[in-house]
């Protein structure tokens, strides 16, 4: 009989993850739990103290066994799945970008992907990444990159490895505050981002971007920029509807829509 989780069995992440759900789940107002990774938070250390010993005991009694030399308590940040989270928010972990800063150039099309796959996943964190990004997604689907690789595209890798070295901080949203949202688009692509500006500072919550299809590239820039505020909506839904917030956009032509009383083709088209 197994004492621990043997090596090579294909499902047992996804048990595992269900059995630490179920052993949790009357803790779930402050224990989350990925795997084999748990965070405890808790707003005083006194709550702290409690909260852990009643993390350890709910273990000890279904005869799972922590490893001392993997636990850390009492700790203001936390680095978890590629993110340094803390009281004041969540940044990216340095250590996690170590990769990013020292990526060859690529060479060919899965190149591309490849990296790629690491920059989106850290894509909330970085404002026009859909712009950044354009140039390269070009050449996702070339074999070799010897005769299509420019200056424009070096260019856009470097600026990319830069910028990820220099994020922002995203902040935790406060509901007694007024939410506010500014939307932009591009030849190539749209963004948007979501913050409050409490005590005179700028908190940015999260930003958003996405690359724009073949057909919407020939929109006119009005269209583009209603598309850019339609999706801002959407995906920042859960935090807009039912609050008061400020939408902030610099293409004055959208200014017109509070003057239709009937929609129009491309606001019907925009779902408006």
């Amino acid at each position: 009989m197994f004492r621990g989780c043997p090596f090579g069995l294909k499902p047992i992440s996804s048990k595992f993850q269900g059995v630490m759900d179920i052993v949790f789940k009357p803790m779930s107002d402050f224990v989350l739990c990925f795997v084999d990774d748990i965070v405890i938070f808790s707003a005083t250390m006194e709550e702290h103290i409690e909260h852990v010993a009643r993390a350890i005991k709910a273990l000890t009694k279904v005869n799972l066994i922590l490893n001392a030399d993997k636990c850390h308590f009492a700790q203001k940040a936390v680095s978890l799945l590629g993110f340094c989270v803390s009281e004041a928010g969540c940044t990216l972990d340095p250590r996690k970008l170590t990769n990013i800063q020292s990526w060859p150039i690529p060479k060919t099309g899965k190149d591309i992907q490849r990296f790629m796959g690491v920059v989106n996943y850290f894509r909330e964190h970085v404002p026009k990444i859909s712009t950044l990004t354009a140039p390269l997604d070009e050449l996702r689907n070339v074999d070799k990159l010897d005769d299509e690789w420019t200056d424009e595209h070096a260019d856009a890798f470097i600026a990319i490895q830069k910028i990820l070295t220099n994020t922002p901080i995203l902040r935790y949203p406060n509901m007694a505050y007024p939410f506010s949202m500014a939307t932009d688009a591009s030849n190539v692509g749209i963004g948007a981002v979501l913050y409050q500006v409490i005590d005179g500072e700028t908190r940015h919550i999260s930003f958003m971007a996405r690359a724009l299809s073949k057909s919407e590239r020939n929109y006119s820039t009005t269209k583009r920029e209603l598309l850019a505020v339609v999706y801002a909506l959407e995906k920042f839904h859960t935090y807009l509807w039912g609050n008061h917030f400020t939408l902030y956009t610099d293409h004055r032509a959208l200014t017109y829509l509070h003057t239709q009383r009937v929609a129009n083709a491309m606001m019907i088209g925009c779902g408006i």
